[in-house]
């Protein structure tokens, strides 16, 4: 076993004294004066030590005015997050926060604390959260270039809201709302997304909705020209999950809104696509950036065990996973 360092020595006795409040704040703060990566560890190595149960604890740390990157996700539990980390995080304290991660400990029914904490970043450029908020928070976040919220329930409401509020964003390059349930999302939302597509031109991520419909209607309006591309590189066409739309009139639709897909997108290297019928697999071949696919066949899918069109991507498709209603034999994709 390695000797440990002095480095790791110094951290260890830094966590003690943390533990013991040995800084108050009526001195100055002595994390002031350390580089941001140096606090920003301190942070970290906070979240991940068994001495430390309260997150109280964390206060000097989160108000020295380092932290460009507040990355809260730890294995530990503490039992005080939401209720202590809005009064700790002063205005002077975000004031160089340009990313901020937090995990399911900040998962709470209320959010307004979340709210207030967004409204004084400046900023920030990236948000991940596992919680549900007003998106109107982030009005003032002028930089946002990503926003990611995970494992959420019943996002309609949230979803409408958010895409009005970071159609302002123009440095927006993501947006993806991942693993979430929902009731029915109305039909009118593909016109929100068209409107992203066309206002944000760094766009690269879009994986909140199914973006193949917004696809047609921009390829059908020639709304950029005869041949416009975009460079998302990762999206959706998961047509009519979760919602009541007619099948008979999804399926007649479903092949045209692919080929306007690929058409408008054709740089995507991350995909997931509900598949209504095979004839899509011809289209499909002319994505040769796709790294990961991920299809999707439910009970209205039409289609025969015949997935020779994988070898026409190419070599670079890394990552490929099927669910499907019916059973698939692994040499049927071999």
């Amino acid at each position: 076993m390695p000797p440990i360092s002095l480095y790791e020595t110094c951290l260890d006795r830094i966590i003690e004294l943390i533990k013991v409040k040995h800084w108050s704040e009526e001195r100055e703060n002595p994390f002031s004066r350390l580089p941001s990566r140096i606090v920003e560890l301190l942070v970290e190595v906070c979240g991940t030590s068994q001495k430390i149960r309260k997150f109280s604890y964390f206060r000097m740390l989160l108000r020295s005015g380092k932290l460009r990157q507040l990355k809260l996700c730890f294995p530990v539990i503490f039992i005080d997050t939401c209720m202590v980390l809005p009064q700790m995080l002063t205005e002077k304290g975000c004031m160089n926060i340009t990313v901020l991660e937090l995990d399911r400990n900040f998962k709470n029914r209320r959010n307004a604390w979340l709210e207030k904490l967004l409204q004084k970043l400046p900023l920030l450029e990236s948000l991940s959260v596992q919680t549900l908020f007003n998106p109107r928070a982030l009005k003032d976040c002028k930089r946002l270039k990503s926003v990611k919220v995970i494992r959420i329930f019943s996002c309609g409401e949230f979803l409408y809201d958010a895409v009005d509020t970071l159609s302002h964003m123009k440095d927006l390059e993501e947006f993806d709302i991942l693993q979430y349930t929902t009731q029915r999302i109305s039909n009118a939302i593909f016109l929100k997304v068209v409107k992203l597509l066309n206002n944000h031109d760094k766009l690269t991520s879009l994986r909140f909705t199914d973006s193949s419909r917004a696809a047609h209607h921009i390829m059908a309006n020639n709304i950029r020209g005869r041949h416009p591309r975009y460079g998302l590189r990762k999206c959706s066409w998961t047509i009519g999950i979760g919602s009541f739309e007619d099948i008979t009139a999804l399926k007649l639709s479903f092949l045209q809104r692919i080929v306007s897909s690929v058409l408008l997108f054709p740089f995507v290297e991350e995909l997931e696509i509900l598949v209504l019928s095979d004839d899509c697999f011809e289209y499909l071949k002319e994505l040769k950036h796709l790294r990961s696919l991920k299809m999707y066949f439910n009970r209205h899918s039409t289609y025969q065990l015949d997935f020779s069109f994988l070898s026409g991507i190419g070599g670079q498709l890394r990552h490929l996973c099927i669910i499907s209603f019916k059973e698939i034999p692994v040499n049927a994709i071999s």
